[in-house]
């Protein structure tokens, strides 16, 4: 992204967070802007005017009362400007909190809609870091406007109109030279401290994948004995990102070593004029100290504003990351759905009415264009029948659930639900009418309640505990500490992988889908547990159209139909006994898992 885009891009998403309260925090930060920059500009004018109060009461021409007068005045212009700077925190903090509040939560709204053939290649680490450094980058483009670059400009403007009283031109053109000068240098060093800048951000980025991805596995590095391996690799990325900040520094330290020599020869210059002009008669004593004062003052506006254009190249820079994502395009943008609240029978037996059909025409998908998973699929799945699809490793069986839930697009072919295009219908009304349990159920860290309630926040307890009931579940979570109340923990591992795969179940239930995607729903189970939980299921999911995922046949036997696929392809279809009899593809996985042999998703 080139620089300019990248300037663009991080001052409209800045903006787009600028609701009226952000509104009226910055219009009263300006205020007190205005109010500091001028004060502090006058202070050395106040000065001057006390200093020759003092010189001219020495020689008895000026009472000791006006002294003290111009003494009152000065201490006040000094007090005004440090209160106005004092309070102005206050207000900028409260614009850059509800910023990054916003910013935070169009982070994650948008990662919420992006396509998961992007999501998958991407480290969660990198995006988690990524609106960190965003939020970085904003609280120092938001502290350097409130806090340096509009205070030393309205200085600047207020020190010029001054500057210009005292009807010296060769100081006013020097003072202009030594500004344009100043700014040209810290400028160029900002142009120049870009590509350090986005280099940090990168190693940084790469520093926190690798601390996220040792504490999500710390458990795998332990077991495979990989703690070393780890640490190496974290060693390498922290020497890396070490000497990208050394870099950067670097480049900081020459542009502030060339703002020292400019700085030398400009206050050099103006203590020469200055004194002349005194010597001349031409100034008075106090426009000689006012004079310095304002060089030295003005060196420290320009300082600032120098370092805020190397900041603001670094704010960019870490920025930038969050931008990316940000550009990366999302699924269809709709309105906000949630379940509505249940209402299930004791017997928990009756899906919700007109279970629809769905077909499958000419689909093909594969993760990579060029290396397919289903190739010119084509299958009918009745109202209200439940069909199971095995196969192989990799014959596309789990990528049919994916499709079906809309997280991928097939590269060919429609889903027809009720002979209706999936692609027509709502993100939120398709998924609405699903209810997945997939191999690996995640967990979000929270309690086992909400966990089972997730996407139906208006379920009662007792419809929560019914489906727990029914997923052979109840008993165990009311055996926690605190019952359903209990707080499962990150990723749920206070469960068994079969508990946490009951829990999936009941989430299922709870949903009372017109479909159910169950993708290998009993695999964490043990065979007296699986035939429980297959005969709720089937007793459940009566009347609803069922597909389900097998890898244990034993799963898919009841079906009303078994799909065999083979190299993303319908291999054989039918009922189990027939399948069997046929002695195809089936009977052989049969014979396999009968005698055994152990075969992969």
């Amino acid at each position: 992204m080139p620089r300019l885009d990248t300037l663009r891009s991080a001052l409209r998403l800045l903006h787009a967070q600028a609701d009226r309260p952000v509104l009226l925090g910055i219009g009263g930060t300006l205020l007190l802007v205005g109010i500091s920059g001028t004060f502090a500009a006058c202070s050395p004018l106040a000065l001057k005017h006390l200093v020759d109060a003092l010189a001219a009461s020495t020689q008895g021409h000026q009472p000791g009362g006006y002294v003290l007068a111009q003494g009152a005045v000065y201490l006040l212009v000094l007090l005004v400007s440090r209160l106005a700077a004092d309070v102005r925190p206050l207000l900028a903090g409260k614009v850059e909190q509800r910023v990054l509040a916003g910013l935070r939560q169009r982070f994650f709204a948008h990662l919420l809609r992006l396509p998961m053939s992007y999501l998958v290649k991407r480290h969660g680490g990198e995006l988690l870091h990524s609106v960190d450094l965003a939020a970085a980058g904003s609280q120092l483009i938001i502290s350097h406007v409130t806090n340096s670059i509009a205070p030393v400009l309205v200085e600047l403007v207020v020190m010029a109109v001054i500057l210009a009283q005292l009807q010296q031109p060769a100081l006013v053109v020097l003072f202009a030279a030594t500004a344009v000068t100043y700014l040209g240098v810290f400028s160029f060093g900002a142009l120049r401290l870009t590509r350090q800048a986005n280099a940090v951000s990168a190693a940084s980025l790469d520093v926190h994948t690798q601390l996220t991805d040792g504490i999500a596995h710390v458990e795998t590095l332990r077991c495979f004995s990989a703690g070393p391996q780890a640490e190496k690799a974290m060693a390498e990325a922290s020497s890396r990102l070490a000497c990208r900040w050394l870099e950067f520094n670097r480049r900081t330290v020459g542009t502030a070593l060339a703002a020292s020599v400019l700085f030398a020869v400009a206050l050099a210059a103006s203590s020469a004029i200055a004194a002349d002009a005194v010597a001349q008669g031409q100034m008075t004593v106090g426009g000689f100290v006012l004079t310095n004062v304002y060089m030295l003052q003005m060196v420290r506006p320009l300082e600032v504003l120098g370092s805020a254009a190397r900041d603001l190249a670094r704010a960019l820079g870490f920025m930038r990351p969050l931008l990316g994502i940000l550009a990366e395009p999302t699924e269809p943008a709709e309105a906000a759905r949630c379940m509505p609240p249940t209402s299930a029978t004791a017997s928990g037996s009756k899906c919700q009415p007109s279970a629809p059909s769905l077909r499958l025409e000419n689909l093909h998908f594969g993760y990579e264009p060029c290396h397919p998973v289903i190739r010119g699929l084509n299958l009918e799945i009745p109202a209200g029948r439940t069909t199971a699809i095995v196969g192989r490793s990799g014959s596309g069986k789990s990528s049919l659930v994916r499709l079906l839930l809309r997280l991928y697009l097939p590269q060919a072919g429609h889903i027809l639900l009720d002979g209706r295009p999936i692609e027509a219908l709502p993100m939120a009304d398709l998924r609405a009418l699903i209810g997945l349990v997939p191999q690996e159920c995640a967990l979000l860290h929270a309690t086992a309640a909400s966990n089972i309630a997730l996407g139906v926040p208006g379920a009662s307890r007792e419809d929560i505990e019914l489906a727990a009931r029914i997923a052979q579940l109840h008993h165990i979570l009311e055996a926690l500490p605190r019952g359903y109340d209990t707080l499962l923990g990150e990723r749920g591992q206070t469960l068994s992988g079969g508990e946490r795969q009951r829990l999936a179940i009941a989430r299922a239930l709870l949903r009372r889908p017109t479909i159910f995607l169950l993708d290998e729903p009993t695999s964490m189970l043990d065979s007296k547990t699986e035939a429980e939980i297959m005969a709720a299921l089937r007793r459940v999911t009566a009347g609803c159209t069922t597909l389900v995922i097998a890898h244990r046949l034993s799963t898919a036997m009841h079906a009303d139909e078994i799909v065999v696929l083979d190299g993303g392809q319908i291999h054989e279809r039918g009922r189990h006994l027939d399948l069997l009899a046929s002695g195809g593809l089936y009977a052989q996985l049969w014979r396999q898992q009968m005698h055994g042999a152990v075969w992969g998703n």
